[in-house]
């Protein structure tokens, strides 16, 4: 269990290494997390000195995948990742965005993020929260505000992805703040697609008719693009005028276009990290399209995307045994 102490100690065992790594020159920027304006929010911090160490943080509201902001450095980056986040980081590696050399991996064994829409709900709709703490336990919030205060179990609000984590303990690091035992318990894989599968049991119109409500509440913002850490082409396809793939119309099939093309991208790619869904203004969550893709990446080509720096990507490599039923 992790405990407030533990919480602090994997605080302090981050500000201890981020200094050691800056007043040696290792690196150029730290990145990891600090206290946000509102309650339960962290921000990315970007760490150039030793003596802004005390900003960093670490807690269940640390919900950011930053290795988004990878590609972005061309110098030493050391960066916090919790177990999805590095698999994000190999995946970038593998794929040429940055080099194992630039980077610092600092892991942090995670219990899992917190869900703030799930949070909102079990608070209750209307009521503001003034502030947010996560008890000394670590497994009750108690959440305060205008004449309420309402505890709350974490593992109700935790996000839905965390649930389904094969690798809380990040696969490779060169430091790790804190004991593997600090870790929310791995998900075994025959179990972490079970919601897959129930979907899939439905038929295909109640598949269909799911989607398009889901898809039909995007406003094209395309922040979900723009979280994922896996999403870094110069010009994204909707974006291209020549030739012009999606319209700006709003219809429910340019909107399709997009979000299955942007699955279709990241098949065999995406770890689940959540960050498409935490960004989305809308709420719509396609983890049911890209946790089959993840799916079918293992059962079919025994590919598990981010477990290892010398795997190539499953759509980037042939194989003359590669099953090919699926092809009409």
């Amino acid at each position: 269990m992790v405990t407030g102490d533990s919480r602090a100690e994997i605080t302090q065992r981050l500000r201890d290494i981020a200094r050691d790594l800056l007043e040696r020159g290792e690196v150029d920027v730290f990145i990891g997390y600090e206290e946000g304006s509102l309650p339960l929010r962290t921000t990315p911090a970007f760490i150039t000195r030793p003596d802004d160490v005390s900003r960093l943080v670490w807690g269940r509201a640390c919900e950011n995948n930053l290795a988004t902001y990878l590609p972005k450095f061309k110098g030493r980056v050391g960066v916090v990742v919790k177990g999805c986040d590095v698999r994000t980081l190999v995946n970038l590696i593998i794929e040429k965005q940055i080099t194992r050399e630039q980077v610092k991996i600092v892991g942090v064994p995670c219990r899992g993020v917190i869900d703030r829409r799930r949070l909102a709900a079990a608070v209750g709709e209307g009521m503001v929260v003034r502030s947010a703490v996560v008890g000394a336990a670590g497994d009750v919030i108690v959440v305060r505000g205008e004449g309420f205060e309402k505890a709350v179990p974490v593992e109700d609000v935790l996000s839905p992805a965390c649930a389904t984590c094969t690798h809380p303990v990040p696969v490779i690091h060169d430091f790790l703040a804190g004991e593997d035992g600090w870790a929310r318990e791995a998900c075994p894989r025959e179990t972490g697609f079970a919601h897959v599968e129930e979907f899939a049991d439905r038929s295909a119109e109640e598949r269909s008719a799911y989607f398009a409500r889901e898809i039909e509440r995007c406003i094209e913002c395309y922040a979900c693009r723009q979280a994922c850490p896996l999403c870094y082409c110069p010009e994204c396809f909707v974006d291209r005028q020549s030739p012009k793939w999606v319209g700006r119309w709003r219809d429910l099939s340019d909107k399709m276009v997009f979000h299955l093309g942007r699955v279709l991208h990241t098949a065999g790619r995406c770890v689940d990290c959540g960050a498409c869904r935490r960004a989305c203004p809308a709420g719509i969550d396609l983890r049911l399209l890209a946790k089959r893709m993840e799916k079918d990446a293992l059962e079919f080509f025994g590919h598990e995307p981010g477990t290892d720096l010398e795997a190539v990507p499953v759509l980037a490599t042939y194989r003359r045994e590669d099953p090919d039923d699926f092809i009409l």
